[in-house]
């Protein structure tokens, strides 16, 4: 039974999610209660996620990992940042409301610029072993990433560059675009119908 009861329930509540979806009437009448459920799975989903990180680096300070300053520096963080966000919350107008904001902006904001920063060298990596002309089709593929990354500076003599780079926006990558989310749609839908009838049961654990 504790194998059947959570696929009964997924059951039902993809029937009534594919019965939402189809009926006008049905949302109206019961949108805002499953976008309330949806929120509360939401709560659900950063308790564990939450609870998941305080375990991993409290294993990591138990074991005296070569890391574990790493694990203070988090959990220094988190205490720090929830506290302040929290007291801050309640009381717009206080001192913890200011201090916050400028956590946010002048610690958070940096931190994710410097991590999309370095992405962009792993990026460009990438982009160089991708581009390397064996083929055809990475030949292809070269030339139209040099037209449009040209393209996207041009001035002058080079706007006959510009124009292609809409042209090759526009048509060839929307097609592009098109047929993968075709795909990706229906591969959503499969999966959805296997959770639904019980095919794929991974989500209760086991492997199963």
């Amino acid at each position: 039974m504790k194998r059947q009861l959570p696929v009964i329930i997924t059951f039902i509540f993809a029937v009534i999610g594919i019965i939402l979806q189809l009926s006008p009437v049905m949302q109206d009448k019961f949108i805002d209660p499953v976008n309330s459920w949806i929120a509360s799975i939401s709560s659900f989903a950063v308790i564990i996620g939450l609870a998941s990180l305080v375990r991993h680096h409290t294993t990591k300070i138990r074991r005296k990992h070569k890391d574990q300053f790493f694990s203070f520096v988090t959990f220094t963080a988190l205490v720090v940042m929830a506290t302040v966000s929290i007291v801050g919350y309640y009381h717009p107008g206080s001192i913890w409301k200011v201090f916050a904001d400028n956590l946010y902006r002048h610690i958070m904001v940096p931190l994710n610029a410097t991590m999309f920063a370095l992405l962009a060298f792993y990026i460009s990596s990438a982009a160089y072993r991708a581009f390397r002309a064996r083929t055809w089709l990475a030949g292809t593929l070269l030339v139209s990433g040099f037209i449009v990354m040209l393209g996207r500076v041009a001035f002058g003599p080079l706007m006959i560059a510009a124009e292609i780079t809409n042209w090759l926006m526009l048509i060839p990558n929307t097609a592009a675009m098109r047929g993968i989310m075709i795909g990706v749609g229906l591969g959503m839908v499969a999966t959805a119908i296997k959770i639904m009838l019980g095919i794929e049961r991974s989500y209760l654990g086991g492997g199963e």
